[in-house]
């Protein structure tokens, strides 16, 4: 049986950041389905928010894959640390922290 959860990131602040989880994230696959979240209004901008589908074919697989797969990828191309919560469909739920261990990466942009 196929597994179906959810993920959403944190507001992202950094540029780079964004892109890269843009890069990973905004896909139209069978086990992963991410867009960037509009605006609303008529302001017509995307907020620097992604979410989406994750899917896997056992129960909790969901959260592995965006642990160990997609979060070491992201880990290695972000330049903040960013969380994306992952609700699976068997209940679980877990918030993933990706990117460096701090934020004191020289020449990042700051954030906030």
């Amino acid at each position: 049986m196929s597994e179906r959860g959810s993920f959403v990131t944190e507001y992202v602040y950094c540029p780079k950041c964004f892109e890269a989880l843009r890069a990973e994230l905004v896909r139209d696959d069978k086990f992963l389905k991410g867009v960037v979240i509009p605006g609303w209004g008529d302001i017509g901008h995307e907020l620097p928010i992604i979410a989406g589908k994750i899917g896997g074919l056992s129960s909790g697989e969901e959260i592995l894959d965006m642990e160990n797969d997609i979060g070491w990828r992201l880990d290695q191309t972000l330049c903040h640390r960013v969380r994306i919560a992952v609700l699976a469909d068997s209940g679980e739920s877990k918030i993933v922290e990706c990117g460096p261990e701090t934020d004191d990466v020289p020449n990042a942009p700051r954030v906030g």
